[in-house]
């Protein structure tokens, strides 16, 4: 049983006080900012028993305004020095009222509140009402509960229609061009030239594409069974795509039970954070509310308030709420996310209309989102996904295990369903914008699959041309057989390598897919030495044989320099001890044994060689002063490894021919046993290697979200353990900040081990929450970050341990594509190092299919 020591404390010379002082720089700046306008209140609201209160309201009477707790009862606010009077309260609790004199020191405290029997609207705050619209919002809280969960179980029809229409404005350039053109026109018409006497000379018009093939629409027809609080199974049983897909909004369901009468609504897949509802038991300190109309609604009045955030942040809404007199509920709403919450759009508008579908059950039966994405000034993405839910059952029975982790099914018939399928299910008519879109797309779908368009651009994909083959490469296609092969252009036949520096080689690649989704993927790539004169290769087939049980297997051979340890840091990978001659081939074969359970098996068989003899010279030796390779014996090696992983409760759809996993909440499990054969077709190895991870991604509302992996791993033999298989820990960049949840920051050298070994990794993205309610500061849209990384080695018995943190701001780079900048400051300690610091930059660009980021 071996015990994991972490440093317990820092020993904080004065040295290391400056070095600390220089990298949370970039934070101070911040914090000294705030400091000149104002002080902080901070602490912990308990009850008598010293248990945290979440969501107790922290309000100030002259500021009329306040804040609310976290999770652990914990608040912050910063105020200007003065004399304040304080109003803390909760549901179920005592409310206190205090005095304070805030001076030019921050300021900590604790209050305990007492339990309470009193109705809620004697216990909530009461802010000073002069609009009536405060009296409302507080009628919708206090009944909120008999709204929240009406439903237990139920099953409904739901019609989609999702679109989206690319606006694109002309250049002042463009627009000056035209006005020539069009002056032109004039002045040839007043000579009485005619267009048959048209000079030769004059440039022709560039056609205008067509208005209609900037729109894209798609229509899906669902039954959506729920059970009480959040099981949701869609049965997919119409779906009609016009154009392309991507970018349109077709949320999966659960995505989408966007339920106001909650305190946070979760916009999955919209925004980083979850949003505060305006009837949140706080929301008097989120919002303003002002009432700006009264209308008659068949026989009910119908209550028009506006809200307004008091202070923009990203999890505040704006926009429209309607209220039933009398019953105190939503009758329809309109609210906009703020923009800097946004992950991929530039704005959202969640529009959703209730209706009474039982004597007191009201429920939405309308949802409509609208947002927009722009590229530049010029181009403007508009999206518009409608919901419409009809045939409501309420109090459904659905057989035993009815709901599971499939969430969603998609039937062949689906797929097929003709126009006037579509007519009859409509409920509400097209527009004559949508009417032409579907016109448009059916007409060109049909040339698209005619044979003879088929035909003409196979006949032009395969036609070479000298630029072509120079530059981008060529390639040949039959689509009928859905097969095509791709060869690598001339210019890219030339490549520069660590080992000996210019290669030349081709770079070929094949593809065959099948109708029921079975893929195979042929490359390989051959170059030829100049200065060694020798021939390599690397050669890959893939095969995805089993779509619905992501079987997948993987072939793999050839010759090649290849680094002993290739997640080294960037300039160890340019030193030549780095690299041993390789010959190789292995098989590797993956497939879920059931869902969220994954079996990986494969064997490598090598030939390694010292690179001893060849001319490993190059220009980069005048950059990295290192000549000598490593000098070893040659040897072979066969290793085989067996991965088991687990993905609890993992989440997928299920398609006619494939299954799309869409992943899991809970953590994911690895277990790895790598072993090293000594004897089998010459093998001159022995080892055996455990490994166990456990990682997962964690959200914790409006305070951000989390991603930790923690690995745990041992050589169990090491009998014969050369040194390319050995476990390494990769040497940290200077500057660049690497993948924190698979590298640490300040590392000061590559690390190995072949007993017990331990690390962990940690990131935290508060995603604004601790910057919204900072003036100024929120403008510059930039969000913190923090985190840290522990490792220890038992042979050596080394420690290390570190902690970051930094600001991050996401920029725009495409229609749908966003980089992350950003800046930290390391702090590190180590049993073998003194304390030390530095500052990281960091670039990641997000992946829009999965819409999250790296880590």
């Amino acid at each position: 049983m071996y015990e994991l020591k972490l440093p317990k404390t820092l020993n904080w010379s004065p040295s290391s006080q400056r070095l600390a002082f220089f990298t949370v720089s970039a934070f101070l700046f911040f914090i000294s900012i705030t400091q000149t306008l104002s002080q902080s209140i901070s602490g912990q609201v308990l009850n008598e028993r010293n248990e945290p209160i979440p969501f107790a309201n922290i309000y100030v009477q002259e500021l009329e305004s306040g804040t609310a707790t976290d999770l652990q009862g914990k608040y912050f606010l910063t105020i200007e020095p003065g004399h304040y009077h304080l109003v803390i309260s909760s549901v179920g609790f005592i409310s206190q009222k205090l005095e304070l004199t805030i001076t030019d020191e921050d300021i900590k405290k604790i209050f305990w509140l007492k339990q309470s029997n009193v109705e809620l609207d004697e216990v909530v705050v009461k802010a000073k009402r002069k609009d009536p619209a405060y009296e409302i919002i507080q009628n919708v809280i206090a009944n909120k509960r008999k709204f929240l969960s009406q439903v237990k179980s139920s099953r409904t029809k739901v019609y989609l229609k999702a679109t989206e229409v690319l606006d694109v404005e002309k250049s002042k350039r463009q627009l000056r061009k035209e006005a020539e053109a069009k002056k032109k026109e004039e002045e040839k018409e007043s000579r009485g030239l005619g267009l048959e006497e048209t000079p030769l000379d004059e440039p022709k018009k560039k056609m205008e594409p067509d208005p209609r093939s900037r729109r894209h629409m798609v229509e899906m027809e669902v039954t959506l069974n729920y059970q009480y609080p959040n099981l949701y199974k869609e049965e997919r049983t119409a779906f009609e795509a016009y154009g392309s897909k991507e970018g349109l909004y077709v949320p999966n369901f659960g995505e989408v039970d966007f339920n106001f009468y909650r305190n946070l609504v979760t916009l999955t897949n919209i925004a980083d954070v979850p949003v505060i509802s305006p009837f949140s038991r706080t929301a008097v300190l989120t919002y303003k509310f002002k009432l700006e109309d009264v209308v008659q609604e068949d026989t009910r009045l119908v209550y028009k308030i506006k809200v307004s955030p008091r202070k923009a942040g990203y999890s505040s809404l704006s926009g429209y709420v309607f209220i039933n007199d009398g019953i105190w509920n939503i009758n329809r709403l309109e609210l906009s996310v703020n923009k800097g919450a946004l992950k991929l759009t530039d704005a959202f508008t969640i529009k959703q209309e209730y209706k009474q579908v039982e004597d007191s059950l009201w429920l939405p039966m309308r949802q409509e989102f609208n947002y927009i994405t722009k590229q530049g000034r010029l181009k403007t993405f508009e999206g518009n996904t409608v919901l419409h839910f009809s045939e409501f059952e309420n109090n459904y029975q659905f057989p035993p295990k009815f709901f599971g982790n499939e969430i969603a099914v998609t039937t062949q018939e689906a797929l097929e369903r003709d126009s006037a399928y579509w007519e009859a299910l409509r409920p509400e008519p097209l527009t004559e914008e949508q009417l032409e879109t579907i016109s448009y797309r059916d007409s060109i779908e049909a040339v698209l699959n005619s044979k003879e368009y088929k035909d003409s651009m196979q006949a032009k994909f395969n036609k070479v041309t000298l630029g072509e083959a120079a530059f981008h490469g060529f390639g040949f296609r039959n689509w009928e057989k859905k097969r095509s092969i791709s060869f690598a252009s001339v210019a890219s036949l030339i490549n520069f390598e660590i080992i000996g520096g210019w290669r030349i080689g081709p770079y070929i690649w094949y593809s065959k897919r099948w109708e029921n989704e079975k893929v195979l993927w042929l490359n390989g790539y051959t170059s030829y030495g100049l200065k060694n004169q020798d021939f390599q290769g690397t050669y890959l087939a893939y095969f995805r044989y089993d779509p619905r049980r992501l079987g997948d297997t993987y072939l793999r051979f050839g010759r090649n320099f290849e680094p002993v340890n290739s997640f080294d840091a960037y300039l160890n990978q340019l030193k030549i001890s780095n690299y041993i001659l390789v010959d190789r081939i292995g098989i590797t074969h993956r497939r879920e044994l059931f869902n969220g359970f994954y079996v990986l098996t494969g064997f490598d068989y090598f030939d390694r060689r010292s690179l001893e003899g060849f001319d490993n010279t190059s220009i980069l030796n005048k950059v990295i002063d290192e000549t000598e390779p490593l000098a070893f014996d040659d040897y072979q090696a066969l290793i085989t490894e067996a991965r088991l992983i687990y993905r609890p409760k993992q989440r997928y759809i299920t398609e006619p021919k494939r299954k799309v996993v869409l992943g899991s909440k809970y953590p994911t499990f690895s277990l790895t046993h790598r072993k090293g054969w000594n004897g089998p077709f010459g093998s001159d190895i022995n080892f055996d290697y455990l490994e166990f991870a456990v990682d997962q991604d964690i959200t914790f509302g409006t305070l951000g979200n989390s991603k930790y992996r923690v690995q745990l791993g041992k050589f169990v033999n090491s009998k014969d353990l050369r040194f390319v298989d050995l476990k390494r820990f990769r040497e940290s960049d200077p500057y660049l900040y690497s993948d924190p949840l698979n590298s640490f920051q300040l590392l000061d050298t590559s690390l190995v081990a072949t007993d017990w070994h331990i690390e962990a990794h940690h990131i935290h993205h508060f995603n604004g929450a601790l910057v919204n309610n900072i003036p100024f500061v929120k403008k510059l849209k930039i969000r913190v970050v923090a985190g840290g990384g522990a490792l220890w080695i038992k042979e050596s018995d080394y420690r290390h341990a570190e902690i970051f943190g930094g600001i991050e701001r996401i920029f725009k780079i495409g229609v749908r594509r966003r980089l992350r900048l950003g800046v930290y400051g390391v702090l590190a300690e180590s049993n073998r190092a003194p304390t030390t610091a530095d500052f990281k930059i960091s670039f990641d660009v997000i992946d829009t299919w999965k819409k999250n980021w790296s880590y």
